[in-house]
C-alpha cells in the first residue's frame, strides 16, 4: 500500500503540477504583454509628437548660384517688418543660435535671416548636393525643437544702429525711401538684399552693399545699373550712378550729420 500511495501521491502531485505552474506564470506573462503594449504606445505617441513637429523646409534657388533660399515651412524666421540680419563668420553668430547652427554645416559662407526665408550662400568649391541636405536638417530639427531664432531685442538694436536719420527732404532720405518702398522688397524676394550706404553729390553715385544672393551674384551689376539706377534717376535727378560697396573696400558711412 504504501509503494501503491507513494505512486498515487507523485501522479497527484505531478498532474497538480502543471496547472499550478501556469497560474504562477500566467502573471509574469500578463507583465511582459504589458510592458510590450506600453512601450508600444510609447512610440507610438513619439511617433505621433515627432511627427507633429517635423518642419518641413523647402529649398529654393535664386539667381546667384552659390545662394539658395530656405523656407521652414509657414514659420517666421525673423518676422514681417523686420530687417535682413547677415552673417558673414560663425564667429559672429552670438546673437543667433540659428545662424550658429548653420554654420557649423561645412560650406556655409555666410548667412542671411529675412522675414520668412534664410538665404545661406557657400563656398563656390563645395556642391549644393552636400550643403543642401545638412542646412535643411539643421534648419528642420532647430524649429522642431522651438528654438529661438535671435535673441530677444537683436533686431531693434541692429535697425536702430544702421538706419541713419536723415535730414528730411534730402537726397539722401528720398534714396533711402526708394529703396525701402520699391527696391528692397524685390530683391528680398530672390533671397537677396540692398542698403543704402552713402552718396557721392559731387559725382551724384549712389553707393550700395548687396547682401545674400545679391553679394558676388554675377546678375547683380544688372540689377544696379538696368533695374536700380534707372529708377534712382527716374524719381531722383541728381542720382547719376550707382555702384556697389565691396566688403573688403574700407570705406567708412558718413554720418548723417555731417550730410
Amino acid at each position: 500500500r504504501s509503494s501503491v500511495a507513494a505512486r498515487a501521491f507523485s501522479l497527484g502531485a505531478w498532474a497538480r503540477w502543471p496547472p499550478g505552474d501556469c497560474a504562477l506564470r500566467a502573471p509574469a506573462a500578463a507583465s511582459v504583454t504589458s510592458a510590450a503594449s506600453a512601450t508600444s504606445a510609447a512610440s507610438a505617441a513619439g511617433w505621433a509628437l515627432a511627427r507633429s513637429r517635423y518642419i518641413s523646409v523647402q529649398a529654393e534657388p535664386t539667381p546667384n548660384p552659390d545662394s539658395v533660399m530656405f523656407h521652414p515651412g509657414s514659420r517666421p524666421v525673423l518676422g514681417e517688418g523686420t530687417k535682413t540680419i547677415r552673417f558673414t563668420n560663425k564667429y559672429d553668430t552670438a546673437d543667433s543660435p540659428l545662424a550658429a547652427a548653420i554654420f557649423k554645416v561645412k560650406g556655409v559662407s555666410e548667412v542671411l535671416l529675412a522675414s520668412w526665408h534664410v538665404t545661406v550662400t557657400k563656398v563656390p568649391s563645395v556642391d549644393w548636393d552636400l550643403v543642401s541636405p545638412n542646412v535643411e536638417l539643421v534648419i528642420g530639427q532647430f524649429y522642431a525643437a522651438g528654438l529661438q531664432v535671435i535673441k530677444d531685442g537683436v533686431a531693434q538694436r541692429d535697425e536702430a544702429a544702421s538706419t541713419p536719420v536723415y535730414e528730411p527732404g534730402s537726397i539722401e532720405a528720398s534714396i533711402v525711401e526708394l529703396l525701402e518702398e520699391r527696391v528692397r522688397p524685390f530683391v528680398q524676394q530672390d533671397g537677396g538684399d540692398v542698403e543704402f550706404h552713402h552718396f557721392d553729390h559731387d559725382g551724384g553715385v549712389v553707393h550700395l552693399r548687396m547682401h545674400g544672393a545679391c553679394s558676388g551674384c554675377p546678375k547683380s551689376n544688372v540689377t544696379l545699373q538696368f533695374g536700380i539706377k534707372n529708377l534712382m534717376e527716374h524719381y531722383i535727378p541728381e542720382v547719376k550712378e550707382v555702384v556697389p560697396v565691396e566688403d573688403d573696400e574700407e570705406l567708412a558711412r558718413p554720418s548723417a550729420s555731417s550730410m
